[in-house]
């Protein structure tokens, strides 16, 4: 099971689009050894840092996809990837996948929330109050099949990244919890010790009932694990020359 008990895809033909897309072929990437525990360091102080790309979030010493990949208001986000995909997906922009603790610094902000939007949850705020939708598991793992995707269209309850403009961090990140779920590296320890994890939860909430909260963590699967309801997004570093 991934961040609800899911593993799929994609819903609505334009999702299926971006799911599909040939620029992001399966990728087989090495997992990083040694999970990163720090937040991007920089030698030159904030104000003096490049700035960001209109696209991202300044956060410091690093910038942020304002939404889920593929990082566009008004278009569905990426699901039924693997973290692999989102390593190769990120660095073909000249981005990288975000590491958990600059995931969790976006979600909670200066303030340190609780929630992205505050220290009180509110079911709905964010996309993660949808149904859940039983999977078959045995379709999904025939992917990329016709079979495949349509279960993984049938499974899909995603909503275009900005459809819930209130689901926003303090410093203007955008469906951190709900949505999709987002593969990232690993930055703390973990009961399975893989490279990367889940953060988030998705459109039907957390595994297990737990409120989607910034501090909520799926480590359950392996890198190269596919689901229908796991996406990502991109970071990359502020440095000075």
């Amino acid at each position: 099971m991934a961040c609800g008990d899911s593993a799929g895809l994609g819903g609505t033909d334009a999702a299926l689009d971006t799911l599909a897309d040939p620029s992001l072929p399966d990728a087989s990437l090495p997992d990083a050894s040694v999970p990163d525990t720090s937040l991007p360091d920089a030698s030159l102080p904030d104000a003096m840092l490049p700035p960001c790309p209109a696209e991202m979030v300044d956060l410091g010493t690093l910038c942020m996809d304002r939404y889920e990949a593929p990082n566009m208001a008004g278009v569905p986000p990426l699901a039924m990837r693997t973290a692999l995909d989102g390593e190769a997906w990120c660095d073909e922009r000249g981005k990288r996948l975000c590491s958990e603790a600059e995931w969790v610094r976006a979600c909670e902000g200066l303030s340190e929330r609780a929630f992205p939007y505050g220290e009180t949850y509110e079911r709905g705020r964010c996309n993660d109050d949808q149904t859940w939708r039983s999977p078959s598991w045995m379709t999904l793992a025939t992917w990329p099949s016709d079979a495949a995707m349509r279960e993984a269209e049938r499974l899909y309850q995603a909503e275009p990244s900005g459809t819930r403009p209130e689901c926003a961090s303090e410093e203007g990140v955008i469906d951190l919890t709900g949505n999709v779920a987002e593969w990232v590296r690993r930055s703390f320890p973990s009961r399975t010790g893989y490279d990367h994890v889940m953060k988030g939860c998705y459109w039907a909430g957390c595994y297990g009932g737990a409120p989607p909260s910034c501090a909520f963590v799926n480590p359950a699967h392996p890198s190269g694990f596919r689901s229908y309801e796991a996406g990502f997004r991109c970071c990359s570093d502020r440095r000075g020359d």
